[in-house]
């Protein structure tokens, strides 16, 4: 069975997201909103697979080290396959000096998402009258970010500001007025604030969770790959026969792998992103969509029952996914940035135990 096999098989067996599970979510932290920049309504009619899960931050603070994806150059004609960009990319993970902090650093990812939405004043609707996409009368764009700071240190406490900064760029229709307030004032999904993951690693009640009881307290981590490390092999067809032959047990504390999570797959050991580049450059049907300098983004089958492409940007001179999106609903999307910092920003207003 090959990994693209693999990949429609995981996603067949996926329920769609429900609403309790949605409101379980928005309430308690739960691994799709915690491991997935994209918008809720995204989740809502899409299914995700493993394997080559596609999946996004921006602010500021003293750097030291690289930003990645800040600068780009006129587009330029495609004139590699996909399967080159990618190895391209891999050999460059394990030459390129990033992610490399020093004791008492961080690795900070920002992910700037750029959102389309629909808009309408009816009290009785949902979400303070958002739509799902775009299509009403009324219509915004909003750009949002979120911070992720991982510790040099790993087992120590990572930071995530999730709600960092929303930026309403165009609003339009008979509402505008009403929708700039509201999304000026409250950003274009549930606030989640500020959350502290001991060891990278957070929990949360069972409330909401099929077949848990409600006073269980689960256990899940911030990084889905960390969990795989020494099991993944090295060798990107031994990690592709690694990928289909492995299994999701419901609520497990390690979430299913997925390879084109950017944050999970930038943080991953450089000779696994290698190996990690090598297997994408394995997928059927993979292809350039355009190249910007450095920045080459690649379309992959999304899986699945969707004939849907979905989008990496892949940095191959550093060797690290820096965007995400899909061909087919421009309506989302996102660009990541990395730095290494000393230390948290003083705004970020962290949790105490």
């Amino acid at each position: 069975m090959s990994l693209m096999e693999r990949v429609r098989e995981i996603g067949a067996d996926e329920a769609d997201t429900t609403d309790e599970s949605v409101r379980l979510a928005r309430s308690a932290l739960s691994r799709e909103i915690s491991r997935s920049g994209q918008p809720e309504r995204v989740r809502r009619t899409r299914r995700r697979w493993a394997g080559i899960g596609i999946g996004g931050l921006v602010a500021g603070a003293t750097a030291t080290a690289i930003v990645i994806g800040s600068v780009l150059a006129p587009v330029d004609a495609p004139t590699a396959s996909a399967a080159d960009a990618l190895n391209a990319a891999a050999d460059a993970t394990l030459t390129a000096a990033v992610l490399d902090p020093a004791p008492g650093q961080y690795i900070r990812i920002q992910e700037v998402s750029t959102q389309e939405l629909g808009w309408t004043s009816d009290p009785s609707l949902p979400e303070r009258g958002y739509l799902d996409g775009r299509g009403s009368a009324t219509e915004a764009t909003v750009r949002q970010a979120r911070s992720l700071y991982v510790p040099a240190d790993r087992s120590q406490d990572w930071v995530e500001d999730y709600d960092e900064s929303t930026e309403v760029l165009e609003v339009s229709g008979p509402d505008a007025a009403a929708a700039r307030a509201v999304l000026e004032s409250e950003g274009a999904g549930p606030r989640m604030g500020v959350q502290v993951y001991p060891g990278g690693m957070y929990t949360q009640t069972g409330v909401g969770a099929e077949g848990v009881d409600p006073e269980d307290v689960l256990t899940f981590s911030r990084n889905a790959l960390a969990c795989y490390y020494d099991e993944m092999p090295r060798d990107p067809e031994e990690l592709v026969a690694w990928l289909d032959d492995s299994s999701y047990e419901y609520l497990s504390d390690c979430p299913p792998p997925q390879l084109g999570e950017p944050i999970d797959f930038n943080l991953a050991p450089a000779d696994l992103r290698a190996a990690m580049f090598q297997a994408l450059a394995l997928v059927p049907g993979a292809h350039i969509e355009r190249v910007e300098g450095d920045i080459t983004t690649v379309a992959f089958p999304e899986g699945g029952e969707s004939d849907w492409m979905q989008t990496v940007d892949v940095d191959t001179s550093q060797g690290l996914i820096v965007g995400r999106g899909n061909l087919e609903d421009d309506s989302w999307s996102s660009r990541i940035h990395i730095t290494v910092i000393d230390q948290i920003p003083a705004s970020v207003n962290v949790p105490q135990p």
